[in-house]
This record gives C-alpha cells, sequence and structure tokens, in this order.
C-alpha cells in the first residue's frame, strides 16, 4: 500500500499545528491498515506455541555482529561463577521470566566490589535496595508466545505490532520477520534481565554523569531526553558498559510512551563539544538500536549548539541514517530556534531560553525499594493474572472483533501495569516520584 513519506517538512509541521501526526497508529487507522493489522496477528499467533530456539534462525540485520556482543555471552557483575559466595534461591521475574522458572542469575555479590573505575550502582547503594536474584529461562523452554508478551510489557498489543508495519511500510511478512529479528535480540540482550536488576548493574559514574536524562516533554507532549556530549568520555569505562547503559535508558523510556504519544524527542546538545566526547560505537549502535529494535520510537533529534566538530562528524555520519531517522534531525542554535519545539517552561535553564531549574543530579537506590520485589505469592498471583488478560486478548483477536479487542486490551494493560513493581526494579524516576508503581506519569 502506499504510505506518505516521512519529510522534515511533516516533522516540523506537526510542531507548527501543534498536533501529532496519528496516522497509522492506534485508533486512527484506515480500513487498509485494519486489514494488514489483523493479518500480522493472524501470521504471529500460528507461530505462538514454536519454541524460541526457532527464533535463532532469524536472520539478524548486517553489522551487529560486528557492532554488538551479546550480554548473554559476556560476563555480569552477578553471575554466580564470580564469587565464591552462595547464592540464594533466585525467584521467577515475571517477563522472560513471566512465564517460567530457570537458571539462576544472582545479584547477590554485587556488593563486592571490583576495581574503581568500573563499580556499578549495586555495589555502592544499600543492600537493602537491590532486587531478588533473577531466575533465567532457557530457549528450549519458552516460546515465541512468552518471548512477545514479555517484549509487549505495559502497552497496548497493537501499538507494538503497527511499530513494526509503519517501519516496513505495510509488508506484513517483512515486518513479522522485523519483530521475530526484535525478539531474538531481546533474548540475546537478555532484555528481560536488564528490567529486573535495572540500575544495580549499571556503571555509576557513568550513570552519575547525566548522558541520557528524561525530562518534561516537547510541544507534542513527546517525553525529552537530553544528552550533553560533552559529558560523555568513552575512555571512562568498557564498551559493554556503554552498551548496557544505552539498552537501559530505551527500556526506561518506554515507561513514558503512553498512547497517543508513542515517540520520544532527543535533544543532543553539543555546546562546548571536543572530538574526544564523540563515540563513534557509541552512536553507532545507538542508532542501530533504534532502527531495528524500537522502530518508530523516535519523534525528532535537536542537534542544539553544533560545533564546527559535530558538523564535520555529521558530513560522515549522515549518508549512513536510515533515511526516516534523517528526516527527523534538525539542528537549532538559537533560543527562538529551540523553543519552537520545546516550551520555555519546560527546558532546563542551562539550555538557551530555558526557564526550568532542573539540574541532573543522580539519587542512589534507597533502602527497601524494591521489597515487592520479594513478595513471592503477590508476584505470582500478578503473573497469573496477567497470563489470563494475555489469553484473553488473543481470543479476542481470533475473533477480531473490536469491541471485545478493546476490553481485552484495557484489561492486559492494568493487569500488566499491577505486575510491573514486582518484575521491574525501581528506577531514579520512581525514586524522584516522576513515575509510580502503576506506570503513571506526573512531571513535578
Amino acid at each position: 500500500m502506499s504510505t506518505i513519506p516521512i519529510t522534515p517538512e511533516l516533522v516540523v509541521g506537526q510542531y507548527e499545528t501543534g498536533k501529532l501526526n496519528l496516522g497509522g497508529t492506534l485508533g486512527h487507522l484506515t480500513p487498509e491498515q485494519s486489514a494488514l493489522l489483523k493479518k500480522l496477528w493472524q501470521k504471529l499467533l500460528r507461530s505462538f506455541e514454536k519454541s524460541t530456539q526457532d527464533l535463532m534462525q532469524a536472520i539478524q540485520p548486517e553489522d551487529t555482529a560486528q557492532t554488538i556482543f551479546k550480554r548473554s555471552m559476556r560476563p555480569r557483575a552477578d553471575d554466580p561463577d564470580r564469587s565464591s559466595t552462595p547464592q540464594p534461591e533466585p525467584v521467577a521475574s515475571g517477563i522472560g521470566g513471566w512465564f517460567g522458572f530457570g537458571v539462576s542469575k544472582s545479584s547477590s555479590d554485587l556488593q563486592k566490589k571490583p576495581a574503581k573505575q568500573e563499580l556499578l550502582v549495586g555495589q555502592v547503594a544499600p543492600k537493602s535496595s537491590l532486587p531478588p536474584p533473577f531466575a533465567k529461562v532457557g530457549c528450549a523452554q519458552r516460546t515465541i508466545r512468552d518471548a512477545f508478551w514479555g517484549a509487549v510489557l505495559c502497552d497496548h498489543p497493537d501499538v507494538l505490532l503497527l511499530r513494526f508495519l509503519r517501519a516496513r511500510k505495510w509488508d506484513v511478512d517483512a515486518a513479522l520477520g522485523m519483530l521475530l529479528t526484535c525478539l531474538r535480540w531481546r533474548l540475546d540482550e537478555e532484555i528481560d534481565w536488564v528490567v529486573w536488576v535495572g540500575e544495580s548493574e549499571l556503571n555509576c559514574k557513568l550513570v552519575q554523569r547525566g548522558i541520557g536524562a528524561i525530562h518534561k516533554t516537547d510541544r507534542l507532549g513527546q517525553p525529552v531526553l537530553y544528552i550533553p556530549v560533552r559529558l560523555n568520555d568513552p575512555q571512562a569505562q568498557p564498551p559493554d558498559h556503554m552498551l548496557d547503559y544505552t539498552v537501559y535508558l530505551m527500556e526506561v523510556s518506554r515507561l513514558f510512551l503512553h498512547t497517543p504519544v508513542e515517540k520520544v524527542c532527543l535533544v543532543f546538545d553539543t555546546t562546548d563539544m571536543a572530538l574526544a566526547n564523540m563515540d563513534w560505537t557509541f552512536f553507532k549502535t545507538f542508532l542501530h538500536y533504534l532502527e531495528h529494535y524500537y522502530p518508530e520510537c523516535l519523534g525528532l533529534v535537536l542537534i542544539y549548539n553544533a560545533s564546527w566538530v559535530f558538523y564535520s562528524l555529521w558530513k560522515i555520519v549522515r549518508p549512513l541514517l536510515d533515511p526516516v531517522v534523517a528526516s527527523k534531525v534538525q539542528f537549532v542554535t538559537s533560543a527562538e530556534e529551540l523553543h519552537k519545539f520545546i516550551a520555555p517552561a519546560n527546558l532546563p535553564t542551562g539550555l538557551n531560553g530555558g526557564m526550568d531549574p532542573f539540574k541532573f543530579e543522580y539519587v542512589l537506590p534507597k533502602q527497601d525499594e524494591n521489597k515487592a520485589m520479594y513478595e513471592t505469592e503477590k508476584r505470582e498471583a500478578a503473573m497469573r493474572a496477567r497470563n489470563i488478560a494475555c489469553e484473553a486478548f488473543e481470543s479476542a483477536t481470533c475473533e477480531w472483533d473490536d469491541t471485545g479487542r478493546q476490553g481485552a486490551a484495557d484489561a492486559l494493560i492494568a493487569a500488566s501495569r499491577d505486575l510491573d513493581k514486582y518484575v521491574r526494579a525501581r528506577t531514579m524516576y520512581h525514586r524522584a516520584g516522576i513515575v509510580d508503581d502503576t506506570c503513571n506519569v506526573k512531571w513535578k
């Protein structure tokens, strides 16, 4: 089917009218688009009972092997074989996780400190703040159904599928292939573990620098992720720590996306940036993840106060970008230009014309903030409720009754939000009171 190409004019035009372009999103589908969504669901449901081992046959995007090291093949601070300390029994995560039990990936030895420059948050935070050990489920024990519902998290399932359909220009088979590839990547990178352990496994100094802070929204209501490039030091941490942080940022950003707002606004602040601040591997991997594993999550990229260094790099980078991503990049220098996209009241004072006194300061996890994750009976009850809600949505989807599907989706989202506090370590945004235990967002 024909689609309207994404152009810089179309992206900027949304801010001129103050209205999101909602074409092809949930609740804004043409009859033809609805039929293609139904077809994708039919194909996906037929694969649900297959083992996730089948996902190992999914074709991975080019250059993945060169730029990304699988988390499942890397040592972790919480791996039992890295400590002689006896490990406590694991609990089921409820994510990947949400449909079974498996091999322990304990976080109990996080207090054992490695080299100073590699200290993790969990090694300096109160021990009582750590989540319980994680139970990993092997591929042979899981189905594609398990992997899919683990990836959905608290989203409306249609929102996830529509992202892949739009990214593949409504080619159903291509969208399904892309989705299955994403599910394989989430298994390789153990995203269920990332959500479970939260900040405890992140490089502490890296987190404290504030490279990637979400603060309020742009004029379209999209959450804004600020990346002050001058604070990036590629030599300050191992490359895999930066990759871990990147994945965590993307998963946390999903907490701020609620229909109809399905995308984020990125602000790359290049003020005082030097060539040494540019991490080519990180930048390339960041874009790779966005394009292949978090499609249709990017609304706008603002390059603020670009220096000659960045302009020189941009000439190299731009040809490598997906045309849709490139169309969303805007260079801004003055306060007037910046205010077209972000209201002064929402803009930190550190940026030109900003009136919000916000200044990033990382607060360590607090004692007992993850105590709900230790409440096994409540977690298992919440898991059962979500499983029932998943099954109800599948049944309604097989019948393709709009009213029934909407009711089932509402029940599923509610069940997923009720489960969240039992399977996700609290974040800095929970500690700040911005995100509550049922994933509601309220900026102060």
